[in-house]
């Protein structure tokens, strides 16, 4: 797991407020996403975020991207920083200069950043897959069954209803394959199963 941050005591608490918070934006902007990776899989195997993970993953599909960026402003009422990262280089089926992720932080004061907690990642679909890379200077590639993003459903973690994929047991199956046994020093680049290679 990259970083030093942790989602412990103060961290946790500002990284729970800004994952609703940042969910009931997009809900009122009409975007349609998920939770993502590690942040579903602890809501749905231990019903809290991982303790060892340091940030939350989002994904909404490409459909949704202006919808996101016209929502910009909700994200600065509700005191967080909106980060726009794009392709620095051709990666796969994404040309350089695409929209790959936006990155949110708490702030401090009005303009200082403080906590980079939370990604929305974009992700395209591709004939029967959605794709989205990871990384920067050398990309993982990676996919998954279009239904997963297309067909919703809701599970509650703390109060609020979140929105996951249908069959969400069977999308962290597809991602981690034994989800339910804990594994130390995962890669979230390399040990997923929905890597397909990395781009040199």
């Amino acid at each position: 797991m990259a970083g030093k941050l942790k989602l412990q005591g103060d961290v946790l608490i500002k990284a729970k407020k800004m994952l609703k918070d940042v969910c009931e934006i997009l809900e009122s902007s009409n975007i349609s996403y998920i939770l993502e990776a590690g942040t579903l899989l602890g809501i749905v195997r231990e019903n809290r975020l991982l303790p060892w993970d340091n940030d939350i993953d989002i994904t909404i599909t490409d459909k949704n991207k202006k919808k996101l960026l016209w929502a910009r402003w909700k994200f600065w009422l509700k005191g967080y920083r909106f980060y726009v990262r794009h392709y620095k280089r051709d990666a796969g089926p994404f040309k350089k200069g695409e929209l790959r992720i936006v990155k949110i932080q708490t702030r401090r004061f009005i303009f200082v950043k403080d906590l980079g907690l939370l990604d929305i990642f974009i992700k395209r679909p591709i004939k029967h897959d959605y794709y989205w890379t990871i990384g920067v200077k050398k990309p993982v590639l990676k996919s998954v069954p279009k239904k997963f993003y297309d067909e919703l459903n809701q599970i509650e973690f703390e109060g609020k209803k979140y929105s996951v994929p249908k069959d969400y047991k069977d999308y962290l199956k597809y991602f981690y394959g034994d989800w339910e046994t804990p594994k130390k020093d995962y890669n979230c680049r390399t040990d997923d199963k929905c890597m397909i290679k990395v781009i040199e």
